[in-house]
């Protein structure tokens, strides 16, 4: 029996240690497996990256490069805008005019083309037929050519046409210009190579050819074609050749190869340049990009990207429109010249700044973010990072806010507020927000009456607030700790229902020279270089406050000595009035303590259909909009969804919509249309407020049209939606 058990014991052992064995065994494979799976992975994902990095790269190159072809292009468009018939009346005033238009356009030629395929330059009457191969086009009546030419004056040099209004000249006619200038000086203005040296860029034909050199190439010996060169000093890494590019090339496509060259592991990313027949080629060393992968993997944010391009195409198309307003009203052309030089440089100087500023507060959302990220377990920290998340997006939402005023105010479409407010209530809360932050700088700050003012005023008090906020953020900018400012209100004129006040912003800062005093007030512009770099800034504020005070029936002054400061008087006029009912406004006012200031709402029983596709909107227009306020949400995640729910409900169920505009399937406006257009009663009457990122003043002109009785701008200002939702409320 022992014998037994003994015998028992050992087959038990044995099994165990086979069981173990097979299990050690098994978990080996398992990690080797994981191992070889992560390598691939890790293999496939850092091949992505590097890609994506060197799209990107190669995209925002591309834009640089187009971006300085088009004000090439502007330039001599606006050359050919301004020929008058004095400067083709002889052969000699034509070519003083050539020359000066090159002169004063960085060109190294610039010619008229007559109707026969002759071109009139500084240096007199020329064929073009066999240097020009645009000239079929140009003659054919094309607009907007572009070639590069290798032997157009025995240069290489990328050639530009356009059409001009015709002019009689000699015996022919005037019909088109052309300029140009050489690739190698547009491949140095454009920043073609990085000042590190290790990322370049080059220019090529579809054939190879260079048009811009400078390439890694450049440290072997000289040649004209990058087929060439790759075939001559080029190994390829497996799944890369020579072949594939020049198919590529010839087929219009993008793609990136790896190889080794003079012992230099390499990256190139290659794309067509839209719009012409050539290449753009993005060269980096494959350990530059590998070092980057880790870090543009984790922090790249796409969001944060295209809200930075949504708000420089704002600020472009709002400047272009500046731009184009300038030129309408200039009469001359030395006039017309000196404007657009002036123009060319307060834009470079205008978006340095606004890229700048941008960066300032995406860097402090982004790097917060992540800093909260990486300390969870410290309720502080994340506090504390949040509300600095929250302080950077005020930042941006304040120069996002400044170029949509700059939009309205250019097309026309702001309206003015006539409403009775409370002025004592108004200056307490500038009063409190500046407080703060003068004693935060060491400053004294001050607001004083003067005279006999009245206590309830009607107006535009949004307006006001924007003038006024505008003046003291300038002042306290620019005072030093240790002095003053002085907000200070009289009345000037008080006249039947009318009174005139005056807005007094008075500061110790440091002042304006008296020969800036008159461009302080243009858009985008600030006093000089020095200012803009030391202080920053989109230089949009006093513009604002000027066409403000002008839209408002008053304007602005200021009086300043350089190194002791400055003050500012706006003068508005505003309505009084002793009417009851305006009387019983003012105590209801009063006595609710309904300031137009932030406040909580009670909006249980009612009930609000959310037509929104992004689920982070959705989420927190439902915590913001409905659990604070008791409001009950039900989400449609598409303009269909929405309109079936409404469909579907009660009539009068829904005392409210909010409407996306972008959404899948059925956008925001056909929506709000198939939802007015329904055969009940509450479908014309339903409020429906658009909310959406589109913020432009013809964005809402849409939704009007569309039928929605209002348009709340994303990133959404909670307690102004919610007041607009209590005003509908009240209502109903």
């Amino acid at each position: 029996m022992k014998m037994s058990k003994s015998r028992g014991k050992k087959v038990s052992h044995l099994r165990f240690y086979i069981v173990l064995i097979f299990a050690i065994l098994l978990v080996c494979f398992l990690v080797y497996w994981l191992i070889a799976a992560a390598a691939d992975i890790t293999s496939d994902f850092t091949k992505n990256m590097n890609t994506i990095y060197l799209r990107e790269m190669t995209d925002l190159t591309q834009a640089n490069f187009k971006s300085g072809l088009s004000m090439r292009y502007s330039g001599l468009k606006s050359v050919a805008e301004s020929v008058t018939g004095e400067d083709t009346e002889s052969m000699e005033s034509l070519e003083r005019f050539a020359h000066d238009a090159e002169q004063n356009n960085d060109f190294e030629f610039m010619a008229f083309v007559d109707e026969n395929g002759f071109y009139y330059s500084a240096d007199g009457k020329r064929p073009a037929a066999s240097k020009l191969s645009f000239l079929a086009q140009l003659l054919d009546g094309e607009d907007k050519l572009i070639s590069y030419n290798e032997t157009f004056l025995e240069n290489n040099m990328i050639v530009l046409g356009t059409q001009i209004k015709p002019i009689e000249f000699e015996d022919t006619k005037l019909i088109a210009m052309i300029a140009g200038f050489t690739a190698d000086s547009i491949g140095q203005h454009l920043f073609l190579r990085s000042e590190d040296g290790q990322t370049n860029a080059s220019i090529v034909t579809k054939d190879g050819s260079f048009i811009v050199y400078n390439t890694f190439f450049s440290d072997l010996p000289r040649g004209s074609n990058v087929l060439s060169k790759f075939r001559e000093y080029a190994t390829f890494d497996e799944g890369f050749s020579v072949e594939d590019i020049e198919s590529d090339f010839a087929s219009g496509k993008s793609d990136m190869v790896v190889f080794k060259a003079d012992d230099v592991h390499m990256c190139m990313y290659y794309a067509p340049i839209e719009g012409t027949e050539w290449y753009m080629l993005m060269e980096v060393p494959y350990k530059v990009v590998d070092e980057m992968t880790e870090d543009l993997s984790s922090s790249l944010n796409r969001n944060a990207i295209a809200m930075m391009a949504t708000v420089m195409l704002l600020i472009l198309v709002i400047f272009c429109i500046y731009l184009i307003n300038l030129r309408a009203h200039s009469k001359q052309l030395e006039l017309a010249r000196e404007a657009a030089e002036q123009a060319s440089i307060a834009k470079s100087e205008f978006l340095s700044r606004m890229s700048h500023e941008i960066r300032t507060p995406m860097n402090g959302i982004i790097g917060m973010t992540e800093i909260a990220r990486q300390n969870k377990d410290d309720p502080e920290k994340v506090d504390d990072s949040l509300k600095k998340v929250a302080l950077s997006s005020k930042h941006l939402m304040l120069l996002i806010n400044d170029v949509l005023d700059m939009s309205k105010i250019e097309s026309g479409k702001i309206q003015l507020k006539n409403e009775l407010f409370d002025l004592g209530l108004f200056l307490e809360n500038i009063e409190n927000i500046y407080s703060v932050q003068a004693k935060d700088k060491g400053i004294s700050f001050e607001i004083t009456l003067s005279g006999n003012v009245d206590k309830f005023i009607g107006g535009d008090s949004l307006r006001l607030n924007q003038i006024l906020t505008n003046l003291l953020s300038n002042a306290f900018k620019f005072t030093p700790s240790g002095g003053s400012i002085t907000l200070n209100v009289s009345e000037i004129k008080h006249e039947n229902d009318t009174v005139l006040l005056g807005f007094s912003v008075k500061d110790t800062g440091m002042g304006i020279k008296k020969e800036n005093l008159d461009k302080i007030f243009e858009a985008f512009e600030q006093e000089n270089a020095e200012i803009t770099h030391k202080y920053g800034g989109t230089g949009l504020g006093l513009s604002i406050v000027k066409r403000f005070s002008e839209l408002m029936g008053g304007g602005v002054i200021v009086s300043s000595e350089y190194g002791k400061g400055s003050e500012f008087v706006v003068q508005l006029p505003f309505f009084v009035t002793e009417n009851s009912d305006m009387l019983d406004m003012k105590k209801d006012k009063s006595e609710s303590g309904d300031t137009g200031y932030e406040k909580t709402y009670d909006f249980s029983g009612k009930h609000v259909l959310l037509a929104e596709d992004n689920e982070t909107n959705r989420e927190i227009a439902v915590e913001l909009l409905g659990l604070a306020t008791g409001a009950a949400i039900d989400e449609a995640e598409d303009g269909e969804k929405a309109v079936e729910l409404f469909k579907k409900s009660e009539i009068g169920y829904y005392d409210l919509i909010l409407m996306d505009i972008q959404m899948p399937r059925m956008n925001g406006f056909e929506a709000t249309k198939q939802i007015r257009a329904m055969e009940r009663p509450d479908a014309a009457t339903v409020p429906i407020f658009a909310m959406t990122a589109n913020a432009f003043a013809e964005d809402e002109e849409k939704s009007k049209e569309a039928g929605m009785n209002a348009h709340l701008s994303k990133p959404l200002e909670t307690s102004a939606v919610l007041a607009a939702m209590n005003e509908v409320f009240d209502r109903g």
